[in-house]
Parts: structure tokens; sequence; C-alpha cells
């Protein structure tokens, strides 16, 4: 299959005030990448490098092949015109616009009925079309991040960036926001820049994790991959607490036995999961954190857990006494945590037969917004 056309094409060269130098070069596809890094290693910097509300000293800033930035040829657009969305870690609406209004607020060239029809679809996207008449004041934190979220999107920008968007909300809305991301991502076809410091964030959102430290990308690659890698370790980061699978899933149907739902995993195995408020054929996502999933090296009869799903250890990432061991069930990639201990009591290596155990009560069932456009 042929590499796709990368939607953004950046090189940035900038001291900053605190003397830390940005110096960076990387592409972008459509999916959701993840800048990682710990504070002050730049990555909001390069993002106001993308959008230009500062000024790169050198490099080029290229969306769709159109030149954004360049400094050579003295191209230096400003933000309205570059195609780029944006949603913070504060929300930035309007106060005295309603929801309706903050997300239309982008779109005055278009006509009326393209503009209802645009606010109305991107408003079920981010989950928010209940909201439509209320005001900022009378909303959540999550519901404003996601009207906020509507609101990038609605002027149908190639590119969204993400500044740590869920770190002033609870878990809760954190994982709202995360499944609305993962949706929009799928139904616009956009590609998706996200910073985060999170290694739970990082793996459960990104395919893709770019490692940037004082200025400079230390590492690139899958998320699991780098956070367990020799660049992330010199940075401290000894352990991956909190890391999530999370995966699409349909629903086959539910069990009137024993009161629980059964989704068939996309290019995986089913999965029993608890009763869940979705009809035969729905779209969901199951989240199972890491350290909710036993090993074992063969189907263990007797079990009151209601999923064994055999698999094969791919590869272990050891780090201090703990270690991250990745399974493929069929077509779907599971990381487990465990004690470093357990990787030679139960002979554990790339190649090795083993089974998942997951209690049916450690799944975390999302529902997928349906699209608008159907």
């Amino acid at each position: 299959m042929p590499t796709p056309a990368p939607v953004l094409d950046a090189r940035l060269v900038r001291r900053l005030r605190d003397g830390l130098r940005v110096d960076v070069g990387f592409q972008l596809v459509p999916g959701i990448t993840v800048l990682f890094g710990p504070s002050a290693a730049g990555k909001t910097s390069i993002l106001r490098l993308i959008t230009g509300l500062l000024r790169p000293e050198g490099g080029f800033v290229r969306l769709d092949g159109k030149a954004l930035f360049d400094a050579e040829r003295g191209i230096d657009l400003p933000l309205r015109r570059r195609g780029i969305g944006m949603i913070f870690q504060d929300d930035l609406l309007f106060p005295h616009l309603r929801v309706r209004e903050n997300i239309g607020f982008g779109l005055s060239a278009m006509g009326p009925g393209d503009r209802e029809s645009r606010i109305e679809r991107v408003a079920s996207l981010s989950g928010v079309e209940h909201l439509l008449d209320r005001r900022p004041a009378t909303l959540s934190g999550g519901e404003r991040q996601r009207v906020g979220l509507a609101r990038a999107l609605a002027p149908r920008p190639r590119l969204l960036l993400c500044d740590e968007p869920v770190s002033a909300l609870d878990v809760a809305g954190r994982q709202v926001l995360l499944d609305r991301l993962r949706a929009v991502q799928r139904s616009e076809a956009i590609s998706i820049l996200y910073v985060t410091h999170s290694p739970a964030e990082a793996v459960a959102l990104g395919s893709r994790l770019i490692l940037v430290r004082r200025g400079e990308i230390a590492a690139d690659g899958p998320p699991l991959e780098v956070l367990t890698g020799p660049a992330a370790a010199s940075l401290g980061l000894t352990h991956l607490d909190g890391v999530r699978n999370t995966h699409p899933a349909t629903v086959e149907g539910h069990e009137s036995t024993r009161g629980g739902t059964q989704l068939r995993l996309i290019d995986g195995p089913s999965l029993i999961v608890p009763p869940a408020p979705a009809a035969p054929g729905s779209a969901v996502t199951v989240t199972v954190r890491s350290e909710d999933i036993l090993l074992s090296r063969g189907f263990v009869p007797g079990l009151s857990a209601q999923n064994q799903l055999p698999g094969t250890v791919e590869r272990i990432a050891a780090h201090g006494g703990e270690a991250e061991v990745v399974v493929r069930t069929v077509g779907v990639r599971w990381i487990v945590s465990v004690v470093l201990p357990v990787v030679e009591d139960l002979g554990l290596a790339p190649g090795a037969d083993v089974h998942l155990i997951i209690k049916a009560r450690s799944c975390q069932i999302g529902v997928c917004p349906p699209d608008p456009l159907g």
C-alpha cells in the first residue's frame, strides 16, 4: 500500500526567550500524532510556530503542499488563512454568545443554509447538538471543551492542533473528549497533532508519537515503542501508569442469561462486556486498563472471568521492575502491564502463545457518535 501524501510538512527553527532553541522537522499524514515530552520541552511552541502565532526564524510550513510559511521565499500567511483549527487547555468561548453562535463564528462567508448544516454536523460529531441554544456559563468543563472542538472543526480545517485539551477535566470528561477526537478523525479524515505529557493519553489516542526533548525530536514511532525506549528512559519515564487499551468494536448481541453484551472487535476476537445501551450492529469502543489484564500460557478452566482470548506475544518492553507485554489476538494488539518476574516465571518471549484473561467488568464501553451524513 502506498504511503499517504503528507498533509503537513514542517521545518521549524526558533530560539525562545528562555534560551531554548526549537529545531525540528517532521511530516504528518491523516491520523492522530501525539507530541509528547516534559514541561518546557517546546511542545506548545511547536504548535505556535505552525500556526504563525510565533514566527520561525528559519524553515517552512506546508499544508497540502501549499506554503504557509517559508523563510527563504518571504511567505508568512496569517492564521486566518492557514486552514488550521486549534483547541487549548482553556475553551476560549465567547461568553455572550450561545453555543450555536460560538460554533458558527468563523462561517460568515457561508450562506445561511450551508452554515446551519455545518454547525449541526460538527455539533453532532462533538456531542453538543443538544446544547446549541445554551450559553457557555451554563456548561460543564467537558461540554465547553467539546463546543471548542466543534468550533475548531466548523471551517473544515485540514489540520487540528490540540494543546493538552483534557488537562483540566475529570476522568470521565477526558474519556469522552478522547472518544470524540477519535470519531472526528475518522469522519473528517483530518490530521490531528495532539500535545500531552500523559503516557496513558498518548497510548490510548495516538498511532504515532513524536518525543520532544529540549526543543528537538528525540524519538519518533509507535507510542508504546517510543515510551518504553531509551529516549524516554533518559527523561526518567520508567513506567506507564494508567495505560489503556482502546479498540473499536461492533455490538453482536445481548446475553439474556448472564446479562452481558457481546462485542466483535474490529479485526479481532469477540469479547463479553457489561450490559451496553446499544443495539446490535452499533459501533462502540471498548477500553481495558493494561493492569486489568492477566496472562496465562494456556486456557484456564473454572475461572469467573468471561473472556480468555488466545494470542501471541509480539514484544516485551522491560523497564525497572515492570514490563509491558504486547500481545496480538487476531488483528488486535493489547498492552499488558506485569511485574518483571512474571516474564521469567511464564517464559514469555516474542512468539510465545498466551491467553489474555479479562473480566467483563474491567471493560468500559463508549458508544460512538453517528456520522451526521450517514
